[in-house]
């Protein structure tokens, strides 16, 4: 293979249009290529797909709306790297305010900026999936070879205990005091050296995201990787057609000659935009069952920040190495777990229930603050309560936390604090919209007062895990899309990436969605791509 930085010279962003145009001697604003398959999107599921794909002989063309950030580029600060990296901006807001969002707009997608942790769900969440909807082969033994290779070329390993950083060791050392047993966690890098800043972009490429990964395979078979073209309209057919049309670097001057728009004929479409902008994709363009969009899955979280009298600086070193787990049985299958939060200071600000002057003190001694956040795995009360919808010309999320989703995140939350307060927190600061400070606690505190409290004065619960929201089944009555990940309706038309989990993970989703697809699109590989019989 290729040297990966070569390869990666190779993707197409706008500085290349001229170049392309001169070469191709094209004219007009509208550039058009033909492809055996297109890919929408470069995160975990894209890039995995285009690999897959391209390594079988496919003439792969992969899109994605967002630009080329690397370790050369990455914006230094956080208001840039928001700004620039993160779809909307930076945060995507739930209609009524319900939930915020982080997710990926990127080459790589949200495996650019994610915290890194690698994990697969338990069986009984992949029995789950086979017994109610008729999905098989995804126990961890049964997608034990996929899980391998997906660990193999991430470099996935357990964080040692070297790069553990107090953030995390407060967790560590409150839980193990509490006879609450953490563990340890596993992340995908290679040289790591504890820099923290894992979601603005590594500027060491420690992190082994697609863009380091996946699309370097994909581009040495042959793929075509092309930057900044958000997908506006498939549009179905013997020969598919997907639209796009240019999308700028926030602060970047756009280079003049660009093309303005690009139409790809192709055999196949891989949907892979993610769980928010897959779903909108495909109701803008008329396509699919009424299951799209719906029961969208956001593995919710809420934080508690506490103070210590020393220095914390949850900011630096590797962003989460413990998990605690709950030490009770969960409801109907459904429980949390709680992990470390290594916010920085805008995404802090955001999240202090506070106002005014008690917001500016409380952040006043930021270095001192510690962040854990307790994550619900959501649909404890059957199918989430949620959707994407395409409507008066946007994409809108609702989402509403159920009320024995609620109550595990109660669960949670009491634990947190319990854990905390173990590891000699001095204030906490809850995410209850009744408070108006932080309030002074010490080891011993009984806080079971939070099991009381109703979801309705919550904060806007988080998400950085936003999944199924075209979820898979045998049986198109429950599903939007079949086993296989084809659309329901349109041949030819597959949906890869973390929309087609049917239910909800309850661990963070990058790895499953790699090895999962993989599974999939090696088997859709395998075809012979140039007889339309198979296909």
């Amino acid at each position: 293979m290729k040297n990966d930085t070569v390869l990666l010279e190779q993707i197409v962003t706008p500085e290349k249009h001229s170049f392309i145009r001169k070469k191709e001697n094209l004219k007009g604003t509208i550039w058009k290529l033909q492809a055996d398959a297109v890919v929408i999107g470069s995160g975990a599921g894209g890039s995995v797909a285009a690999a897959e794909l391209s390594a079988h002989g496919w003439k792969v063309i992969l899109i994605e709306e967002g630009s080329f950030f690397n370790s050369e580029n990455f914006p230094e600060d956080e208001f840039h790297a928001l700004s620039s990296m993160y779809r909307d901006g930076g945060v995507i807001f739930e209609e009524k305010g319900q939930a915020s969002i982080l997710q990926g707009r990127t080459l790589g997608g949200s495996t650019t900026i994610n915290w890194q942790a690698s994990l697969y769900p338990e069986d009984h969440v992949t029995n789950e999936w086979r017994e109610k909807f008729g999905l098989s082969g995804f126990t961890q033994k049964e997608n034990a070879l996929f899980i391998k290779q997906v660990h193999e070329r991430l470099n996935v390993h357990t964080v040692p205990e070297s790069l553990r950083n107090e953030n995390n060791n407060i967790l560590f050392r409150g839980s193990q005091s509490l006879s609450v047993k953490p563990e340890s966690l596993k992340n995908n890098s290679k040289g790591c050296i504890g820099l923290g800043r894992c979601g603005l972009g590594c500027p060491i490429n420690a992190k082994q995201s697609t863009f380091l990964t996946y699309i370097p395979d994909a581009i040495s078979k042959g793929a075509t990787i092309i930057t900044n073209m958000r997908a506006t309209e498939i549009v179905d057919g013997k020969t598919k057609k997907v639209k796009a049309e240019f999308s700028p670097h926030r602060f970047k001057k756009t280079p003049s000659d660009i093309f303005e728009k690009l139409e790809i004929s192709a055999q196949v479409v891989i949907v892979s935009a993610g769980a928010i902008e897959s779903p909108a994709l495909l109701l803008r363009s008329n396509l699919g069952n009424g299951l799209v969009g719906r029961h969208l899955k956001l593995h919710p979280t809420q934080t508690i920040f506490a103070r210590f009298t020393r220095e914390v600086k949850m900011y630096e070193g590797v962003p989460q190495s413990i998990v605690v787990k709950s030490p009770l049985p969960g409801i109907n299958g459904h429980n949390f777990w709680i992990e470390a939060a290594p916010y920085r200071l805008s995404l802090a600000t955001s999240l202090i229930p506070f106002f005014g002057k008690a917001q500016f003190e409380t952040l006043k001694n930021y270095k001192n603050l510690q962040a854990g956040i307790v994550l619900a795995r959501d649909g404890a009360d059957g199918p989430v309560d949620s959707s994407v919808e395409w409507k008066f010309g946007r994409r809108r999320v609702h989402y509403q936390l159920s009320r024995s989703d609620a109550q595990n995140m109660l669960l949670g939350l009491k634990t947190l604090a319990e854990v905390q307060t173990a590891a000699g927190a001095t204030e906490l600061v809850f995410p209850f919209r009744r408070f108006t400070r932080p309030v002074s606690v010490k080891r011993g505190d009984d806080f079971s007062w939070i099991l009381s409290e109703s979801p309705d004065t919550f904060f806007a619960v988080g998400s950085a895990h936003p999944h199924g929201s075209i979820q898979a089944s045998d049986d198109m009555a429950k599903g939007a899309i079949d086993g296989n990940f084809e659309l329901y309706g349109h041949k030819n038309i597959f949906v890869m990436d973390a929309s087609v989990f049917p239910t909800a993970l309850g661990v963070n989703p990058q790895i499953t969605t790699m090895s999962v697809i993989m599974n999939r699109a090696r088997a859709l590989a395998s075809l012979n791509h140039r007889d339309s019989k198979k296909l």
